[in-house]
């Protein structure tokens, strides 16, 4: 109480004076300040990250297993590991092929792509699951409903986005692809395998023609630009003996996160086993990089803000060195005096602690409450979402009163090493 009491009283009382109420409200509000820009700005990567590790997650098989020396569909059914982990009914483990190819479009343009062939029912669950992470409102009520595809051909009948099945001769392209090669939906284009290349001349490669029954937006740059989906069972069945093909099982674990184990279980085994964190290694890596060193500036700024409690109680130790004198005269020990001076840096500290605690929450609740789309088109994200972590306000806390406590504490330290009567003395000189 007697700590509260000299806060009000010295620090913002007309007392206090002119100079010492000013610091102590710059205080307040550099303390504010950085402790709201610290919170919006991660809680905005921590959203943009989440965001990002969604629509990833809703294309990319969570584990990615093959097997040494097989690369055909027979040989690989017959390989135990993989006819064990086929059969588990708590996974969702699929066959799949992949390979790259190059496309001609019927204009003479040729581009690269990745091709991925799958089992319908996979490329279904894929396109729900993609929808899904686009329309993940967070709020955003009044947003219109997003589709995984655009502009598919018509097949007798209303088909939905999420639903649409590939016949032979039928593809998924990236929008991304399509655009840099003019294609729409409904075109026709020919797959040819990339050894072509090294084909002497007038021999005639292997390749085939295709439709483009629609267009893939998933708004992740690696999948748009450069993917193709077919079904691996009726198309590109001339370039099946293609160096570059690759079949294996995909599989998608109900905690995208849970991982390690099975993986660890199938290289026991004798399988190669790729997970979606190791797949996109560089890309966590650079966004974590980046989070850290904003993470660092901010709490750099927002720490050099707290020095300013040093200097208030500096100057207000100064000033009423004669009642601190008086209070230890009273029979005050110079420890309680000093725990008295640090609880009024500390109740300094809290008031611009939470301050921008309760700003940076307000705020982080209106930017996923009304959003605003600013983000350029290379990003993944149009809108700006704020995911709060409540580790970093418990840390942020945990900082802020540490750094309160012993910026208020040397201060007071100085002080209250003098004797009573010395500082009543001083005092009395200096007036």
């Amino acid at each position: 109480m007697l700590a509260l009491d000299l806060f009000k009283h010295y620090l913002f009382s007309r007392r206090a004076g002119a100079l010492v109420r000013t610091v102590a409200w710059i205080c307040i509000l550099g303390v504010g300040v950085g402790v709201t820009a610290l919170i919006v700005v991660m809680s905005v990567m921590n959203g943009f990250n989440d965001s990002l590790k969604g629509r990833l997650l809703a294309v990319e098989p969570h584990l990615v297993m093959t097997a040494p020396g097989v690369n055909d569909y027979e040989s690989l059914s017959r390989h135990a590991v993989a006819s064990a982990l086929l059969d588990r009914r708590d996974l969702r483990a699929r066959l799949y092929e992949t390979q790259e190819v190059m496309i001609r479009t019927a204009d003479g343009l040729f581009d690269g792509a990745l091709a991925r062939g799958t089992d319908p029912e996979n490329l279904r669950q894929v396109l729900r699951d993609v929808k899904r992470a686009m329309n993940d409102k967070r709020g955003r009520a009044d947003r219109p409903e997003l589709d995984p595809i655009q502009t598919p051909i018509e097949t007798g009948g209303p088909e939905s986005p999420t639903d649409v099945t590939l016949g032979p001769g039928e593809i998924l392209m990236g929008i991304g692809l399509a655009e840099r090669l003019g294609i729409f939906s409904g075109n026709r284009i020919t797959v040819i395998a990339p050894e072509a290349l090294l084909l002497p001349a007038g021999e005639k490669p292997d390749f085939e023609q295709v439709i483009v029954k629609g267009l893939l937006v998933t708004n992740i740059a690696d999948i748009d630009s450069k993917v193709i989906y077919y079904d691996r069972r009726s198309t590109l069945g001339r370039l099946k003996d293609s160096a570059s093909k690759e079949v294996g099982i995909e599989v998608r674990l109900p905690d995208a996160d849970a991982f390690a184990g099975l993986k660890e279980r199938l290289e026991r085994e004798g399988a190669r086993v790729t997970t979606w964190v190791d797949r996109n290694s560089t890309l966590f890596f650079a966004l974590r990089m980046e989070k850290i060193a904003i993470g660092v500036v901010l709490g750099l700024a927002a720490l050099i803000s707290s020095f300013s409690i040093a200097t208030v109680l500096v100057l207000l130790l100064t000033q009423k060195r004669k009642d601190i004198g008086l209070l230890m005269a009273m029979g005050l020990s110079p420890a309680r005096t000093r725990r008295v001076f640090v609880g009024v840096g500390v109740n300094l500290a809290m008031i611009g602690l939470g301050g921008g605690l309760v700003a940076g929450l307000l705020v982080c609740l209106a930017i996923n409450y009304f959003p605003l789309d600013i983000l350029p088109a290379i990003y993944y994200e149009s809108s700006l979402r704020a995911d709060v972590d409540w580790r970093l306000i418990a840390g942020i806390t945990f900082a802020a009163a540490l750094i309160a406590v012993l910026s208020a504490y040397f201060p007071a330290r100085r002080e209250t090493r003098l004797l009573p009567a010395e500082a009543l003395h001083q005092r009395a000189a200096e007036n």
